[in-house]
């Protein structure tokens, strides 16, 4: 079907963010709804990024050896880092809402960058191993896409601003990835990029629990807590579907097959 693995990659993620594009088509039309409702696409995030967290990447993560732990600690921190900078420095009336929309962005953006190296790696180990991780990533792009804009638009971020920045960070992000290692995809070590992902990890793990958990507070228990379980549920759903299937290699040598979908 694909002349080579590396062209199979190219091909696929771009079909990611193409998926990722029509999902904000599809929200953006209604963009004061998701407007609106912003809070609740927040706590779907939440659940969604905190059970891929739990389940999938700190596991696949950790398997780098005794030095990831100690990073994703610093992403966690990182993340919280960030968050605190956006909220002082942005010149806005209430800019603990405008940081909330963006601090999830720039965790997303990192992610998905990373995403696109870790499937060219899976691609260049073989054609199989690649189909399988990147039916994960076109699966998961639409509802990430649409939860991206959601929280930009419930920022108060306008609504032709939010879709250009989802689309960047959850859609444009990711073939950048892959191009960026297609030069070294035979040659890098695979350690070194569970030891990355390990800070994407903590990152994405101070995001699910502070500024989209912070939702909970604002919106009523009725609808507050079923949308953190569609949440949870969504990131299951995409786990059992057996998708994702990535060679890792850790720091001993050894390869172990992970699990990698996310939001």
């Amino acid at each position: 079907m694909f002349a080579t693995p590396l062209l199979a990659t190219l091909f696929l993620t771009s079909l990611a963010a193409f998926i990722a594009a029509l999902g904000l088509i599809t929200v953006s039309i209604r963009s004061d709804w998701s407007q609106k409702y912003g809070p609740v696409f927040a706590l779907i995030a939440s659940g969604l990024l905190l059970t891929m967290v739990i389940t999938h990447l700190a596991p696949e993560a950790l398997a780098g050896g005794p030095l990831a732990s100690y990073l994703m600690l610093g992403g966690f921190f990182l993340g919280l880092f960030v968050h605190d900078i956006l909220r002082t420095l942005l010149p806005v009336a209430d800019p603990r809402t405008l940081a909330a929309g963006l601090t999830p962005l720039i965790a997303i953006s990192i992610h998905s960058f990373l995403d696109g190296m870790i499937y060219t790696i899976s691609f260049s180990q073989g054609m199989d191993t690649g189909l399988y991780a990147t039916m994960g990533l076109v699966l998961h792009e639409f509802p990430e896409a649409i939860i991206t804009f959601a929280l930009l638009r419930a920022a108060g971020i306008s609504n032709r601003l939010s879709f250009i920045l989802a689309f960047l960070a959850a859609g444009v992000t990711t073939p950048l990835g892959t191009i960026a290692m297609i030069p070294l995809a035979y040659t890098v070590d695979m350690s070194i990029l569970s030891l990355l992902f390990a800070v994407s990890a903590g990152l994405l793990l101070f995001v699910s629990t502070g500024p989209l958990m912070a939702h909970m507070k604002a919106e009523h228990p009725i609808r507050s807590i079923p949308a953190l379980g569609v949440g949870i549920a969504i990131a299951l759903v995409i786990g059992s579907a057996g998708v994702g299937h990535v060679a890792h290699e850790n720091a001993s040598g050894h390869v172990t097959e992970g699990v990698h979908a996310h939001d």
